[in-house]
């Protein structure tokens, strides 16, 4: 891919195009494979960031987020190999819903 997937890269910064995957409605277990899947794909395509929408939780019974808490800690822990580092994307009230994730580029084989 080398300096095509750098170009593209170039452009959706420029233009401020994010691929996003939005896990609203998943349940743990579904949610997390998804993740994975859209990590894998997104270090295939050479993408250095991305976004991942996980919601507040309003919706969850006691209103309590679980993903908020599942998605990042399968980063550190399961994700170590796609996930170069990730940073959650606070709203306006303070709380957050999404994370925006940097891709580990793939190791040469």
């Amino acid at each position: 891919m080398g300096w095509f997937a750098d170009l593209r890269g170039a452009m959706r910064d420029l233009l401020g195009v994010v691929p996003t995957l939005d896990l609203h409605g998943y349940g743990v277990t579904e949610a997390l494979e998804e993740t994975e899947r859209f990590l894998v794909h997104a270090q295939a395509r050479g993408d250095r960031r991305v976004r991942i929408v996980y919601g507040k939780g309003h919706g969850s019974p006691g209103g309590h987020g679980v993903l908020r808490e599942v998605v990042p800690r399968w980063f550190e822990r399961e994700g170590v190999a796609l996930v170069e580092r990730y940073r959650r994307l606070p709203d306006p009230t303070g709380g957050d819903g999404a994370v925006e994730v940097w891709i580990r580029r793939e190791s040469p084989r």
